[in-house]
This record gives structure tokens, sequence and C-alpha cells, in this order.
């Protein structure tokens, strides 16, 4: 069709691969109409061409998003979108979304900074406001993110904590000198025999476990992969004992038969007896990657074992520690000498030949 004329303002209509492109031009010439629809024309063609995006407030838009998310992302995830809106609404509530910019956004990170808040909660808020704008392009509503012009707080290096094997004997020897921690024992043998997170392992279902084989089949992963995990025999003891006293679906439950929801009481109570500082519940599964790099284990095969999809989380888990460096260290000493002997001897032999001559 072309441009035409409707009232006192001017459109163009046209069809490029089966879709239909239909917009407002304004009060201006014939001339000039003809001009925008060959702009507009040759935009689509080269794939540059954007739909103007819908006003929309931030207000409404989280409340579509919070849907999407709710319907869409595992519990966790989701749940994290919930907190991370509660500032995001505080501070861009009242606003189109077509107005929040990369000043804005620098706005924002200082004010989180002003609350307090670590580098990781600032960014965990900014990857979700992100993922926000990111499906307002998709759905029409936004035509760029300017999240992507935003550079992240710092945040500090992450501690190399893991459970040394000294700690491990007091961690176990407070958890048995109650019979109100008793129930982390197997908890805790699990997350270090097997390097699962947290949820996986109160969320763990005996339909999971297959003792006879010893394996593990952990569903509902964070990178959405189903994974099998070996047992050892130290970790196949505890289940079997754990199977004799509980019949449930879930492996681990409370004194009501009711899975684990938490546990952070008992087990801060466990760390104040052993006497352990800055030891978190994730910090096991960094244990045992860890303890399978200082073994030998190949790369690609804790890999596999944790459920990474990123090679570069792996080798952060399996990194040494200071003690195994130094030992490392240590080889040095005894190449050193190995070769000043060797040295010394051939000098020796040197001197003899001189002297037989």
């Amino acid at each position: 069709m072309g441009v035409y004329l409707r009232g006192k303002s001017y459109y163009y209509n046209f069809y490029y691969e089966g879709k239909r492109y239909n917009e407002k031009i304004g009060q201006v010439s014939k001339s000039v109409a003809q001009e925008k629809l060959n702009i507009k024309r040759s935009e689509v063609i080269r794939g540059e061409w954007k739909p103007k995006a819908v006003k929309i407030s931030f207000d409404k838009f989280k409340e579509q998003y919070l849907e999407f998310s709710l319907s869409n992302k595992r519990a966790g995830t989701a749940k994290r979108d919930v907190v991370s809106l509660k500032p995001l609404q505080k501070f861009f509530g009242g606003k189109f979304i077509s107005e929040i910019n990369p000043f804005l956004i620098e706005k924002y990170k200082q004010r989180r900074k002003e609350d307090g808040v670590s580098a990781r909660t600032g960014n965990v808020e900014l990857a979700c406001l992100r993922h926000m704008f990111n499906m307002a392009m998709k759905w029409g509503k936004a035509q760029k993110n300017p999240v992507s012009e935003v550079r992240l707080f710092k945040e500090p290096e992450g501690k190399d904590r893991i459970l040394s094997p000294e700690e491990e004997v007091r961690l176990f020897d407070a958890i048995r000198s109650s019979k109100r921690t008793l129930h982390l024992e197997p908890i805790v043998v699990t997350a270090l025999a097997t390097g699962m997170r947290k949820g996986e392992v109160l969320n763990l279902k005996w339909s999971n476990v297959d003792l006879a084989n010893r394996l593990i089949i952990v569903e509902g992963t964070k990178s959405g992969h189903i994974r099998k995990i070996p047992m050892n025999s130290r970790l196949t003891e505890a289940l079997s004992n754990a199977k004799k006293i509980n019949h449930g679906e879930n492996v681990f439950v409370n004194e009501r038969g009711e899975p684990y929801k938490s546990f952070r009481t008992s087990w801060d109570h466990v760390l104040e007896r052993a006497k352990i500082e800055d030891l978190t519940f994730h910090s096991l599964r960094h244990t045992f990657g860890s303890r399978l790099g200082m073994a030998g284990v190949d790369v690609k095969t804790i890999q596999e074992l944790m459920g990474h999809r990123d090679i570069k989380m792996t080798m952060r888990y399996s990194h040494p520690t200071p003690e195994h460096k130094r030992n490392a260290v240590e080889l040095l000493n005894r190449v050193t000498t190995i070769l000043t002997t060797e040295g010394v001897d051939r000098e020796n032999r040197k001197v003899v030949n001189i002297g037989n001559h």
C-alpha cells in the first residue's frame, strides 16, 4: 500500500516476508512520508528495524516479570528475585522503564552502597534488573538494556575455605556430643562425599538413592541437568543406617517425618562446640572438590561430579590449600638435593679418572 493519509497524518504500510509493518508517520508532506517509508523498509530488510517500545511503568512490569519468574524459574531462583525486587521497586517505582538509564542505575548502586549491602547482594540485584530488561526487549516493551552499560560492584576474591582433616574430626565429635544434633551426621557425610549443594541434599529422595549399586541420581539441579554420583563406602553405610529408621519419601526428615527446610540453629551450635570459624555448609561442597583435585582427579571428572556447566567453576573448586602448595614447593628441596648430589658424584669421578692417568 505504501503511504496513505488518514485525517491530517500520513501512515506507512507494507509487508516483508509475510509480516505487516504499519505505523503513523505524522503531519508531513507526501514526499517526506515516502522517504520515511523507504528508510523503514530498508531497516527491515537489513534486520535493523525495532518496534517502538510500549510505555509501561516499572511497577506494572515488575508484576509481569515476577509472574514470569514464579512460573518459569526454579523455586530458589524465583525466591531470590522476590527479594531483589523489593529494593529495586523502592528506588525505581513510579518511573517508566523507558526512563531508566545507565546514570540512574549508577545512582541505585550508590544508594545500595550507602545502605551497607555487600557487593555480592548488589550484583544479584543488578542481575535481576538486567534480566528484567532482557525480557522487556523480548516482549517488545523496551528497545535496549541500560544495565548492560553499567559495571557491576567489585566483589572481593572468595576465600579458599575448606574443612581441614583436623576440623572434620572436631566437627563430627561435636555432632555426636548431643542428641539434638545427631541428625546432622548423615547430612554432613553426604555433603562431604558427594559435593551436593544444600538444597540438593535436603531434597534428596530415596527413589534417587540406589544403595545396591551405590549411586545417587541428583535431579532438579542448578544447571538443569541430571547427574549421577557414585557413593563411597562411608556414605553407603550412613544412608543404609538412615534407611532402617526412615521409610518416608525424603532421605532427611525431622522427628515429625517432614523434610528439613533448614538446620541453621543446630549447625551454628555444632560449629561453636567444635570451635570452627568461618565455615558454611557450602564449604563442604568446596571441600569435596578441593580434595578430589589434591588427590589428582582430573578436572573433567570433578566437573561432572559437581555438575558445573563452566569448567572455570571447577578450576575454582579444585585449587590446592596453602598446606598443599607448601608441600609442593618443598619438593624443590628434594630435587635440588638430588641434582647437587649427582653433580658432586660426577666431579668426584672426574678427579679419580685424572688420577689414574
